[in-house]
C-alpha cells in the first residue's frame, strides 16, 4: 500500500484527505513518510490544514510542525481563531520558530514581516570557496532556498549576495575568499516595507528571492517567490470580493449559512438606501411615464449600459493602483483623458446603433414619423451622455476614495453602479421632458 501512495502527488493526496473521514485519515499517516506528510499539509490552505490537524493525534501534529516552513506555520497559527487554541498549538512548535512565529503575526498582514521566512542559506564573508561549498551542502538538506547565498559579518549583517551557481563555478580556485567574489549592490526590504513594494521590486528585478533585514542592516528573513503568489491571490481575492459588495474576503465553501449573511447583508442594506433615490427619480418623473409610456422599455437598456462601462473602467483603475502606475499628476490626468476619449467613441457608436434600433422599433409599433424620431434621438442622446458620464465617473470616484486614504476597492463597486443610475436616469428623463414640452 505505502508503494502506491509513493506514485502520488502530495497535491493528489491533500484533495483526497479533505474527502476522508477520520478513520481513513488515521490509516493514511501510518503509511506516509512524516517528510511527506507535511508537504500534503503545505498543500492545503491554512483553514484546511487546522481543520484536520484539530482531529489528528498530538504526536502526529509535533512531527509535522517540525518539518514544516516557519511561513506556512505561521499561516496556520493565523488562521486559528480562537486564542486558547492558538496558544496551544503554539506551544507544540520548537521554541525557536515559535519565536519568530510570534514575530511575524504581530505584523501587519499587508506588510513583508507578515509573510518572511527564515529559510535562507547564510554564510560568512570570510570563508575561502571550499569551507563555503562544505557548510552549504551541511545546511542544504534543511534549507528549501539554496540558490541564492546570502554574505554576513560575524554581527549577521548582511554584506553581499551570490548565487549557487556563482559559488559552484567558482571551484576552480577554492582558496578564494567569499568577500572577493560577492555581489555588494544589494536590494533588500524590511518587514515594515509593504507588500505590495516587495512585488514590485522581485517584478522588477526577476528575483525569486529578497532578502528582509532589520534597521540595523542585519539578515532577518527571506520573502520568496511562494510567498509573493499567495499575496498575490489573497490581494485578487480581495478586490474581487469589494467590487461585489462583500466585506468579508475570507472565502470558505464549509462557511455556516449566518456568516455568509453576515458579509452580505450589511452591504445590501446600505445599498437599499442609497437605490431608494433612484425609485424617488421615477416617482418623479411619474407624469412623463403616463404620457409617454415607451420610455420604460428602453430605461433598463440604458442603465445597464451605463453600469457595464462604469464597471469597466473602475475594474482598469483598480488594476492600475494596484500596479502603482497613478502616481503623479501626469499619469492620472492621462488616465482620465484616456477614459473621457473612449466614453465618448463608445456613446457615439452605441447611439447611432440604438437611434437605428429606436426608429425600427417605432416603425413597427406604427407611431407618426415625428414622435418617433423624436424620441430615437432621446435614447441616443441618453446612452450616448450617460456612457460618458458612467466612464469618467467609474475613474474618478476611486480617485477620490484613494485620496480619502480608503481602499478604493473596497469603496467603489456597488456605488458606482448605482451612483451610474441616478445619473443616467436623471439624463435620460431630462431630456424625455423637453421632448414632451415640444410635441406638446
Amino acid at each position: 500500500m505505502r508503494e502506491k501512495l509513493d506514485i502520488y502527488h502530495e497535491y493528489e493526496i491533500s484533495k483526497a484527505l479533505l474527502i476522508m473521514n477520520l478513520e481513513e485519515r488515521k490509516k493514511l499517516y501510518q503509511l506516509i513518510p512524516i517528510r511527506k506528510l507535511t508537504e500534503v499539509f503545505e498543500d492545503l490552505t491554512p483553514e484546511e490544514a487546522f481543520d484536520i490537524l484539530k482531529d489528528t493525534s498530538i504526536e502526529i501534529v509535533v512531527n509535522v510542525f517540525k518539518e514544516m516552513e516557519t511561513d506556512d506555520l505561521t499561516d496556520i497559527i493565523q488562521a486559528i481563531d480562537d486564542k486558547e487554541d492558538q496558544i496551544t498549538y503554539l506551544s507544540l512548535i520548537d521554541a525557536s520558530k515559535r519565536v519568530l512565529i510570534k514575530s511575524l503575526i504581530a505584523f501587519d498582514e499587508d506588510l513583508v514581516g507578515s509573510i518572511m521566512n527564515n529559510d535562507f542559506v547564510a554564510i560568512s564573508k570570510d570563508l575561502t570557496v571550499k569551507k563555503a561549498i562544505k557548510e552549504v551542502v551541511k545546511m542544504a538538506p534543511e534549507i528549501e532556498f539554496i540558490h541564492n547565498i546570502y554574505i554576513i559579518d560575524e554581527f549577521k549583517k548582511l554584506e553581499g549576495a551570490m548565487s549557487l551557481k556563482e559559488l559552484i563555478s567558482a571551484g576552480y580556485d577554492q582558496s578564494q575568499k567569499i568577500e572577493d567574489l560577492m555581489s555588494v549592490n544589494l536590494i533588500y526590504v524590511t518587514p515594515s516595507t509593504p507588500i505590495e513594494d516587495a512585488i514590485e521590486i522581485m517584478k522588477n528585478y526577476n528575483f525569486l528571492l529578497l532578502p528582509v533585514v532589520d534597521k540595523y542592516q542585519k539578515l532577518i528573513g527571506i520573502v520568496s517567490f511562494d510567498d509573493i503568489l499567495e499575496a498575490l491571490n489573497l490581494e485578487s481575492d480581495e478586490d474581487y470580493s469589494s467590487l461585489a459588495g462583500i466585506s468579508d474576503v475570507q472565502v470558505d465553501e464549509n462557511e455556516t449559512v449566518f456568516t455568509t449573511i453576515k458579509k452580505r447583508l450589511p452591504w445590501l442594506v446600505i445599498l437599499l438606501f442609497i437605490n431608494l433615490i433612484t425609485s424617488s427619480i421615477i416617482i418623479g418623473f411619474e407624469e412623463e411615464l403616463k404620457l409617454l409610456p415607451t420610455l420604460a422599455i428602453f430605461m433598463p437598456l440604458i442603465l445597464n449600459m451605463a453600469g457595464n462601462s462604469g464597471t469597466q473602467s473602475l475594474g482598469i483603475i483598480i488594476r492600475l493602483f494596484a500596479t502603482n502606475q497613478l502616481e503623479s499628476k501626469k499619469e492620472i490626468f492621462k488616465h482620465l483623458l484616456n477614459e473621457l476619449l473612449t466614453g465618448l467613441f463608445n456613446g457615439v457608436v452605441i447611439a447611432i446603433g440604438l437611434f437605428l434600433m429606436v426608429i425600427v422599433f417605432n416603425f413597427i409599433k406604427g407611431q407618426d414619423f415625428r414622435t418617433g424620431l423624436s424620441f430615437a434621438l432621446v435614447v441616443a442622446l441618453s446612452i450616448n451622455i450617460a456612457l460618458v458620464v458612467a466612464t469618467l465617473a467609474g475613474a474618478i470616484v476611486p480617485l477620490i476614495i484613494n485620496a480619502l486614504k480608503i481602499d478604493p476597492a473596497v469603496a467603489s463597486g456597488p456605488f458606482i453602479t448605482t451612483i451610474n443610475d441616478i445619473l443616467s436616469l436623471l439624463i435620460y428623463f431630462s431630456l424625455a421632458s423637453i421632448l414632451i414640452a415640444t410635441l406638446a
